[in-house]
């Protein structure tokens, strides 16, 4: 069985774009998904370039939460919640932030985001999702290349860790948006995991909670992560990346991919 190992957050510190790095050449992970606004993209072109050659996939993490120097517009994730579930959301910012970090991505790589999802998954939120797929439809002259970030858990998905939050994801619009790019037959990944609280405060609890998530995987199902090389100031799960990391780097992560019979595909 193969499946995807997505990496979140580049360009956000240089701790997690050198983490991510070290983990693709290792063969840990086939994406990385890009903060395109974020402070450190820029300085990391070549490398990202480089391992792209070599066969990583490079995707946009859609962002309307984190604050960046000239992002259009952000709002708080919980007030993004709410306003998108009221249908309150203002339309025409939310397209121009959309096109400005596509557009920013493009420039600053030279091809269109091979995969696109969601930073704190507000992708598939009412209203956003619209316009996600409207400015998608429009950008990728094929929509069979434009890959997109379902986040819909996978068909076997009892006693998973975190269940609430991962149904919450699907009550604030997951299921409906799975829809929705089935009817555009925009390709997407079959099942998602790596929900969690960001609170596993060691190596093997987060190795219990990836054991979990393989043993309910279907093939094609991605598995998201957020590691680094350190732990990073100022950020909220910052002491929790290089434990992710460290895991995702060791011997032990190789064996519960063959224990559970996946390798890491495209």
């Amino acid at each position: 069985m193969s499946l995807y190992i997505c990496a979140d957050d580049i360009g956000q510190d240089p701790a997690i774009n050198d983490g991510c790095l070290e983990l693709f050449y290792l063969g840990r992970l086939s994406q990385v998904s890009v903060l395109s606004l974020a402070p450190h993209v820029k300085s990391y072109q070549l490398p990202l370039l480089n391992a792209r050659a070599k066969g990583l996939q490079i995707g946009l993490h859609f962002n309307l939460t984190l604050t960046f120097p000239n992002a259009v517009y952000v709002q708080p994730l919980t007030r993004l919640m709410y306003l998108s579930q009221l249908r309150l959301l203002d339309i025409k910012m939310i397209r121009n932030s959309f096109l400005q970090q596509i557009n920013t991505f493009t420039e600053s790589f030279g091809f269109l985001p091979d995969f696109i999802d969601g930073h704190q998954h507000v992708h598939q939120f009412p209203q956003i999702r619209d316009v996600f797929l409207e400015c998608l439809l429009t950008t990728y002259p094929d929509v069979s290349s434009a890959w997109v970030r379902s986040t819909v858990l996978p068909s076997n998905h009892a006693n998973l860790p975190n269940p609430f939050k991962c149904h919450l994801l699907n009550i604030l619009g997951g299921n409906t948006f799975l829809k929705q790019l089935k009817q555009h037959s925009i390709p997407h990944n079959d099942g998602f995991l790596g929900v969690y609280d960001f609170m596993a405060g060691s190596i093997s609890a987060y190795r219990f909670l990836m054991q979990r998530w393989l043993s309910v995987a279907n093939d094609a199902s991605l598995i998201m992560c957020h590691p680094a090389s350190q732990k990073i100031d100022n950020d909220v799960i910052g002491s929790q990346r290089p434990i992710e990391f460290e895991y995702l780097k060791s011997d032990l992560f190789l064996e519960d991919l063959q224990l559970a019979n996946v390798v890491i595909g495209k």
